[in-house]
């Protein structure tokens, strides 16, 4: 869980400076990095954590780590915004994006149209499951207090990085953080090589 747990670790703690109680809303919650991202800024202090998932199959383990909110990332775009809408509403803090694409553009329209006027939403960009590009309307920006910025090697220094692998494996135990792994035999090291069909880390066994 070093890499996936260190992704959330390093932008909540190094760029987005979580502080306790505040809210964080994750982009991108069914792989290894999200799932751990849940569990991690619970750990580190948020007293709310948003999901957004495609699989509906998800939801309900992704509220047994933590999720308090899970939004179906649906096709339809309106309804998207309506739901993303609702919690900036409410109240967001910090937006941990592994995705991109768009979702990020209906995100970061939802924030600007609904997140308090002045407030800064820290919006980390840290993967791009969904497309490397995103159409950004300049009134984003201008008509909200949006922080957006990047989260990963060269936007943190890499001992910085090396901190956060240290926080996530220290914490490991005491905060009961899950992986989902699959075992497979060192046999099979082609098949575990090529599968793209599982959300879940792979363990290769003698």
């Amino acid at each position: 869980m070093a890499i996936p747990g260190m992704s959330s670790w390093a932008a909540l703690v190094e760029r987005a400076h979580l502080r306790a109680g505040e809210t964080v809303l994750v982009n991108g919650a069914t792989g290894a990095s999200g799932r751990l991202a849940i569990q991690i800024a619970k750990h580190l202090g948020a007293k709310r954590v948003i999901a957004t998932a495609r699989q509906t199959s998800s939801f309900q383990d992704l509220a047994r780590l933590g999720a308090d909110v899970v939004i179906a990332l649906v096709t339809d775009r309106d309804a998207l915004e309506d739901a993303f809408r609702s919690e900036f509403q409410s109240r967001v803090d910090i937006v941990l994006d592994y995705l991109w694409g768009m979702s990020a553009e209906t995100l970061l329209v939802a924030a600007a149209k609904a997140g308090p006027d002045g407030v800064p939403i820290r919006y980390l960009q840290i993967g791009s499951m969904s497309g490397a590009n995103i159409d950004l309307p300049s009134a984003v920006l201008r008509s909200s207090a949006l922080q957006l910025m990047g989260s990963g090697m060269g936007s943190i220094p890499f001992p910085a990085l090396l901190k956060a692998i240290q926080g996530v494996l220290t914490a490991a135990s005491s905060a009961n953080f899950e992986i989902a792994t699959q075992s497979m035999p060192l046999a099979d090291v082609a098949k575990a090589w090529a599968a793209t069909d599982t959300d879940a880390r792979i363990v290769l066994r003698p």
